[in-house]
């Protein structure tokens, strides 16, 4: 598989998790709307803003951005599961895990392979 298909396989599943997880954002507590369910939001969004700009520009750069977002977003899911807000119950947080983490073993094929291209 070539880095392009790679990347918009990448792109596709960032994509169908903000579909899956904006429902879940929307039910967390009202107090959170500016901060934690901005900051998981955000996360996520950065996630797909710098796989597009890696896609547009091929700056390794962007890769590592993705992945750090990624990392962030998975500690702001699990302070939600552990604040045991409903929206982020056992279920949901496994599914989140599992997504996430698909994504991740992705990006990191896709940055080795990079790092080895010259």
């Amino acid at each position: 598989m070539d880095i392009q298909t790679k990347t918009d396989i990448i792109h596709q599943k960032i994509y169908d998790f903000l579909l899956y997880i904006y429902p879940l954002l929307t039910k967390y507590p009202k107090y959170e709307k500016f901060s934690l369910q901005t900051a998981t939001r955000n996360a996520i969004l950065e996630m797909l803003q710098e796989v597009i700009k890696w896609d547009k520009t091929a700056t390794k750069s962007h890769l590592y951005t993705v992945d750090t977002a990624l990392q962030e977003s998975k500690e702001l899911l699990r302070l939600a599961h552990d604040l045991k807000y409903s929206a982020m119950n056992a279920r949901h947080y496994g599914e989140s895990c599992r997504k996430l983490k698909e994504i991740g073993v992705m990006l990191g094929k896709l940055i080795e392979e990079v790092k080895t291209r010259k």
